[in-house]
């Protein structure tokens, strides 16, 4: 399985390029002990995993304990999963995005945590009448297109203080990308009221999110689909919909971690 190409993935309009062999390149079926194997390497591998299956809230809190150790939320929906809907009661709240109908900008989920869960399984229960498609883009290729074409951009989202993430004393600063080894490490980013900007890296933003909308591919979920994904590699979205959509999400850290080094620690955050 090939990783996803993300080059010219913006359309003529700005819209994000539909990839539906996205979702076929990072298929794997069977939840078995050798299933299971071969979700971790390609999580080490591609960072994405696609699955088929899950039909039922209980399908997915069944996959994700298999899969990793989970976190729990808090107020979590059935079998301790996040329901992601409109709740029609967000809508005003700058934490609230994800909870509405409308566009989610590309994240990291955990960016103002200090520890961010490794993991997302994002679960489609029910999709949209119109809109609500799955925004991904790849952290790590989009990390060597801007050192390749801005390596200041680059240098300045690297630095320890590139942006400030979360509010009030639990607030701290953080690169958005973390270079270990010499190659992208971890990803952190948030597009909202929760991260701010220092002087030295404000010019860099237009940069940053110029590059987000040309990496950026969407998908269309069915009920029962779903994505795997390293939150420190893979930047995920959604676009604007109507109808009554319906995704579970669960987060948490993989069991067992991979044996490698391209798979960095807990810590490394």
């Amino acid at each position: 399985m090939t990783p996803a190409r993300a080059t010219a993935a913006a359309r003529a309009d700005g819209s994000p390029r539909r990839s539906p062999r996205l979702f076929k390149a990072h298929l794997v079926t069977g939840w078995d002990d050798d299933g299971l194997k071969v979700i971790a390497e390609q999580l080490d591998r591609t960072g994405l995993v696609t699955l088929t299956g899950l039909t039922t809230a209980q399908d997915v809190a069944a996959f994700a304990a298999l899969a990793m150790d989970t976190s729990p939320y808090p107020g979590s929906g059935p079998y301790g999963l996040h329901g992601i809907c409109d709740t029609r009661e967000h809508a005003h709240r700058i934490d609230g995005a994800v909870l509405t109908r409308g566009p989610v900008d590309l994240h990291t989920c955990g960016a103002t945590l200090r520890w961010p869960p490794r993991l997302v399984l994002l679960a489609c229960a029910q999709k949209a009448r119109t809109g609500g498609e799955l925004l991904l883009a790849d952290g790590r290729a989009l990390n060597v297109d801007l050192r390749r074409s801005r390596p200041d951009a680059a240098h300045a989202l690297s630095l320890p203080r590139a942006a400030y993430f979360g509010s009030g004393t639990e607030a701290f600063f953080a690169p958005v990308f973390k270079i270990l080894g010499g190659r992208l490490g971890v990803a952190r980013l948030r597009q909202d009221g929760f991260v701010r900007w220092p002087e030295h890296t404000q010019p860099y933003v237009p940069v940053l999110r110029s590059l987000l909308a040309r990496h950026q591919q969407a998908i269309a979920l069915c009920p029962g689909e779903a994505v795997l994904l390293d939150n420190a590699r893979w930047l995920h979205g959604r676009t604007r919909f109507t109808g009554n959509r319906l995704f579970y999400r669960a987060e948490g850290q993989l069991l067992p971690p991979p044996d490698s080094e391209t798979w960095p620690a807990e810590s490394a955050w």
